[in-house]
């Protein structure tokens, strides 16, 4: 008899199977390894940035020291800073006080002897502030300027006007800005 040959059973499912499982280890074999290399790239970021926080800590406490040390220089500008807006406020304060009031110029003329001429009458020092320029002084700004002879000696004419002008606000003339630079 003739035996007929065994079928044989066909191995194609059993291959595409293998190839099927090659390929799933194959991409898990890829996964992992982008895993690690994710991993071990964000190790590096983080070791880097522990070390810039450590050099940025270290430099926040020398800025720290810096600035504790810069501190008492800041205040003392800080007050001198306040101090000069201060002096500039009442400056200003001072400008509105005069365009407030009107000015008026007082010219008058020292003689030799020490009297003060004023539209045609003589005064002393004294009489002269009191008569004359503290009644201007109620109501306005006063102005000096003096005139004196070259030969009334130039201290006498600073005493004079200096007496006159002690304590009253008034601006200065030309004579002022020569005596008060002493």
């Amino acid at each position: 008899m003739i035996v007929a040959p065994e079928e044989k059973r066909s191995q194609g499912p059993f291959i595409a199977f293998i190839d099927l499982l090659f390929l799933l280890v194959a991409f898990l074999v890829l996964i992992l390894f982008f895993v690690r290399t994710t991993e071990s790239e964000a190790e590096v970021r983080l070791e880097a940035a522990q070390e810039q926080l450590a050099v940025v800590q270290k430099e926040k406490t020398v800025i720290e020291a810096a600035l504790a040390q810069l501190a008492p220089i800041m205040e003392k500008f800080a007050f001198i800073e306040h101090k000069e807006a201060m002096r500039r406020r009442a400056l200003a304060a001072r400008d509105l006080r005069r365009k407030a009031r009107p000015t008026v110029r007082l010219n008058y003329r020292i003689r030799q002897d020490g009297t003060i001429f004023y539209r045609n009458e003589q005064y002393s020092l004294a009489g002269f502030k009191e008569q004359v320029v503290d009644r201007l002084r109620k109501d306005n700004w006063v102005a000096f300027h003096a005139l004196a002879a070259p030969a009334t000696p130039f201290g006498k004419v600073v005493a004079f006007r200096r007496k006159l002008l002690k304590n009253s606000g008034e601006f200065d003339t030309y004579w002022d800005n020569l005596t008060r630079k002493k």
